[in-house]
């Protein structure tokens, strides 16, 4: 049965990573969950199903199953096993079976993989566009980000040349927040206001935006929507990027992909160390050998404990967070690289 009612976020208070995220993500994701009553003996899923649903156990009591139909783990709503998700790797490595009337939350796993990404890169993107002075010079001020100094000379030059001129009246909306990403955008003259709108309230002011600041590469790499809201505060021109030739000129040549079997070689010869940026809840429940966790959300105010000689093999669940971290890694120098396809089942 599943029940109509709006769902209390307060119910996702010990439940991991629900309750890492921001209020207004955590009730943007339960408008699409379901709260379900199913009997004893339902199977919840089967060994080879997508994971495409993450599911949480509140009350009641589940058995995981291996193929002979032998329970290899118990696990009770409302106890440290059910605070975590029902093995959600995919495709799922079990059977879940009801031993009692249970009580299941039911929330979009890839939802709830984008709004990780989006709370715990948005307020810091935000906070780190401020350009410097008032300048005509925007390709110089853009060349000065460590970033652009890393691009290969020809992507630059490529970068320019596609690059479209746009214009917005002040007042005019830029960049929407909650809108799919489209445009890398940089300010060639003028100012913009970057603000976030709460579910209610007013809308709380994150940053002005001087020419040579650039904004909108966080939802480009995450795939993840807009996480504020961009507004010109007078007339002012600005340079955009497509999607598609933002990761092909300047995402793809810093952000490097590495195969499980060739990290591991890697790692095992010293020649890099794996860095887990999912929460230290997630960590704790599994993890690559000798991984360092740095949540994502921390990542840039942790940056001096890195070691700058070392080469960082990046990773989370999905590889979405961890292509963001490695993203910003590679702005201030590091060398990184992104596990390719999220860490293996029996590390999540």
């Amino acid at each position: 049965m599943t029940h109509p009612t709006r769902i209390d976020p307060a119910l996702c208070a010990s439940l991991v990573p629900l309750n890492a995220l921001k209020p207004e993500s955590l009730a943007d994701l339960l408008r699409k969950a379901q709260l379900q009553t199913l009997p004893r003996g339902q199977t919840l899923f089967k060994i080879g199903d997508d994971a495409r649903a993450a599911l949480y156990l509140l009350k009641g009591e589940v058995h995981l199953l291996d193929a002979a139909d032998k329970a290899l783990a118990r696990v009770v709503g409302g106890e440290a096993s059910g605070q975590h998700r029902l093995a959600h790797q995919s495709p799922r490595r079990v059977t879940a079976r009801c031993v009692t009337e249970v009580e299941v939350l039911t929330v979009d796993a890839g939802l709830l993989d984008v709004m990780l990404t989006w709370d715990q890169t948005g307020a810091i993107e935000v906070s780190e566009l401020g350009g410097g002075q008032d300048s005509d010079d925007w390709m110089a001020k853009l060349l000065q980000i460590r970033t652009f100094q890393m691009v290969p000379p020809a992507n630059l030059q490529a970068m320019f040349m596609r690059m479209e001129p746009v214009n917005a009246k002040p007042g005019e909306v830029i960049v929407q927040q909650g809108a799919e990403g489209d445009y890398f955008y940089v300010i060639m003259s003028g100012r913009c206001l970057v603000t976030r709108e709460p579910k209610a309230g007013k809308p709380i002011k994150l940053a002005e935006l001087e020419p040579g600041s650039c904004f909108g590469e966080e939802a480009l790499i995450s795939e993840a929507q807009r996480n504020a809201t961009v507004t010109a505060m007078v007339p002012t021109s600005l340079m955009r990027l497509s999607k598609a030739d933002f990761r092909q000129l300047l995402n793809e040549p810093l952000a490097r992909k590495v195969a499980l079997a060739e990290a591991e070689q890697r790692v095992a010869r010293g020649e890099a160390r794996w860095l887990d940026v999912r929460l230290p809840t997630e960590f704790a429940t599994g993890s690559l050998p000798g991984a360092l966790n740095l949540p994502l959300y921390v990542l840039r105010m942790k940056l001096a404990s890195l070691d700058t000689k070392v080469q960082w093999i990046v990773c989370c669940d999905s590889g979405r967070r961890s292509s963001a971290a490695a993203f910003v890694l590679t702005q201030k120098g590091f060398s990184a690289s992104v596990l390719d396809g999220g860490l293996p089942p029996q590390s999540v």
